[in-house]
């Protein structure tokens, strides 16, 4: 459709432009003619006026038909790749959510258990040196965004809402996680302070999860609701996008 109105659009303007041209020395005729009275004159060069601004009327219409059709058309190409863009970080955002949840788990087992047994350590370590945070894969949104075409998205509460996605929910999250991670950072110091097996990292971690500091570190760290509830907001702020995305172009049946 876009091409045929492009095709069309330039076809129409050569053809006006001659019509223009035509009309002009036929008016420039007319008023030179003999044997016509002034009146006959008048009306005739009315007429022909007329015709020059409805062929040029009608040609800053059709280019703006054109304008208007390819701009939806960008819009389009932007809104069906950012759904599959959220789509794609809903499902790390999901798995995230799972990692905090088990990240909760285990550190209130490591903040009180005496001593935590030894097996359950090897295999839930993973929970210490973890650095769970999303990456956001905003690149088509700020792309769109920076050459200033938002408001080209007529839908006024899906383009609000994908502002809000990326400009608040998405930095909260982010920013929530960042803090939770510098906190894990922090205990990682005092472990790495106080090791004291010479045979590597791990040797020694049952020893040190008794001792006072880092439990208190585990203590702490066992509160993830905030990342959580973050990531849950996160995750519903996506899915009601994609649902006013479907709205507007439906997936293939």
């Amino acid at each position: 459709m876009y091409c045929i109105l492009n095709l069309l659009s330039k076809q129409t303007f050569l053809t006006m432009e001659n019509e223009i041209r035509k009309n002009i020395r036929s008016i420039l005729n007319k008023m030179t003619s003999p044997g016509k009275s002034i009146w006959k004159k008048v009306a005739e060069i009315v007429v022909e006026i007329g015709i020059i601004i409805f062929a040029v009327s009608f040609a800053v219409w059709m280019e703006r038909k054109r304008e208007h059709n390819h701009e939806q058309n960008e819009v389009k190409e932007f809104l069906t790749g950012l759904r599959v863009d959220l789509e794609n970080d809903i499902r790390e955002m999901k798995a995230d959510k799972h990692s905090y949840e088990t990240q909760a788990k285990w550190f209130g087992y490591f903040s009180t258990a005496r001593p935590p047994d030894r097996d359950t350590v090897r295999e839930y370590e993973w929970v210490i040196w973890n650095t769970t945070s999303l990456i956001v894969n905003s690149g088509r949104y700020e792309g769109f965004k920076s050459s200033g075409r938002m408001n080209t998205i007529r839908n006024m509460e899906l383009r609000n809402s994908i502002l809000d996605l990326y400009q608040e929910t998405l930095v909260v999250l982010t920013n929530n996680t960042i803090g939770y991670i510098d906190l894990k950072k922090d205990m990682h110091k005092l472990i790495y302070k106080d090791w004291k097996d010479e045979k590597g990292p791990g040797n020694n971690l049952v020893g040190l999860l008794q001792e006072t500091g880092i439990r208190n570190y585990c203590s702490r760290l066992k509160f993830t609701n905030e990342p959580i509830r973050r990531y849950d907001s996160a995750i519903s702020h996506s899915n009601r996008i994609i649902e006013l995305i479907n709205k507007e172009y439906p997936l293939p049946k």
